[in-house]
């Protein structure tokens, strides 16, 4: 059996990958590093998922979009459980260890705005978690979310990675305003509190206090909207629109305190709040199902004991398959 990695060992990796992320991204960057960087990628599988870990640093500051003379990568081994939870834990300590290697151009990016002063990862698995960030703000991490956040010159940053949730208290700072970045749009304030939800296919906002603007992704040409207290925004991708609802603010962040509240929703919407709880996600199978409503609020860490239940109270049969996967299909027959 092989010895695990030392911390030692992840260390050099690190700061290999460190500097292999600042040289490949410089101009003087000649064939010959760019052979030897694929050398090293080649010695070990650990040496390419270090150094996507430090481009993600690069990409979270916008300061390198992707160009067609980035070195091309190796496929990357698929993470381990023990992996990505060594890797959220020292995301700090891999972009201190990048802001070591660039030294005085990092100086020169935040002055310029380009790069953030501080940086700081904060995941929350298994149980919900709240964290401090370096402006002042608290943030309350749902269970199994990760969350990034920059401190920038002129703005605040941060970015929720799809299929987290969190409850955000910002901290008031009209010069320097905060933003919330998911695959599914943003989130724009200056100080304020709000929720905000995001998995693969959308993104939920509840405004509790003060205002926000929410925006969808960059590349869609839809339309922003301004919320005040009360009013909960979603966005659908491939929709092109935000869509807006006046909702009880207080169900939105009902998580914080271990339940989780279904307002009279479809199970087409109410199946992916419930998913996020379960290890085992329920598929919807066919549209008449999707239709169905359910309301109730419920203990977030029994909510399989709901999926159970919902034969019981809606015309609808739960199938599991010989891999344990689970849908539901409506009982209504087609004719």
């Amino acid at each position: 059996m092989n010895a695990s990695p030392s911390p030692i060992d992840d260390d050099r990796i690190s700061d290999e990958a460190a500097h292999w992320c600042a040289r490949l991204h410089d101009a003087d960057c000649g064939v010959a590093e760019r052979a030897a960087f694929a050398q090293w990628c080649a010695a070990d599988p650990r040496h390419v998922e270090e150094y996507q870990a430090m481009l993600e640093i690069w990409q979270l500051s916008e300061l390198l979009p992707a160009t067609a003379s980035d070195a091309p990568l190796p496929a990357a081994p698929r993470r381990s459980r023990a992996r990505r939870a060594r890797s959220g834990r020292r995301f700090a300590a891999i972009a201190a260890s990048l802001l070591v290697t660039l030294g005085a151009a990092w100086s020169a990016g935040w002055s310029a705005g380009w790069l953030p002063s501080r940086i700081g990862y904060y995941g929350s698995q298994p149980a919900p978690r709240e964290v401090h960030l370096a402006d002042g703000s608290a943030v309350e991490l749902n269970s199994d979310s990760q969350l990034i956040y920059a401190d920038f010159r002129d703005r605040r940053s941060a970015w929720l990675k799809s299929g987290g949730e969190a409850y955000f208290r910002v901290t008031h700072d009209t010069l320097h305003p905060f933003s919330v970045h998911t695959d599914n749009g943003s989130v724009r304030v200056t100080g304020t509190r709000f929720n905000v939800w995001t998995d693969a296919n959308q993104m939920l906002v509840t405004l509790l206090e003060g205002s926000v603007v929410v925006s969808p992704p960059d590349d869609i040409d839809g339309n922003s909207a301004q919320l005040t207290p009360g009013m909960q925004a979603r966005y659908l991708r491939g929709s092109g629109h935000i869509e807006l609802a006046q909702v009880a603010p207080a169900g939105a962040i009902a998580w914080t305190e271990g339940k989780l509240v279904l307002d009279d929703l479809t199970l087409q919407a109410a199946i992916p709040l419930i998913n996020r709880y379960l290890k085992q996600p329920v598929r919807l199978d066919d549209a008449e199902a999707a239709a169905m409503r359910i309301g109730g609020i419920y203990r977030t860490d029994d909510l399989q004991a709901l999926v159970d239940s919902l034969p019981k109270v809606l015309p609808v049969e739960l199938r599991k398959d010989n891999a344990g996967r689970i849908t539901l299909s409506s009982r209504y027959v087609q004719l």
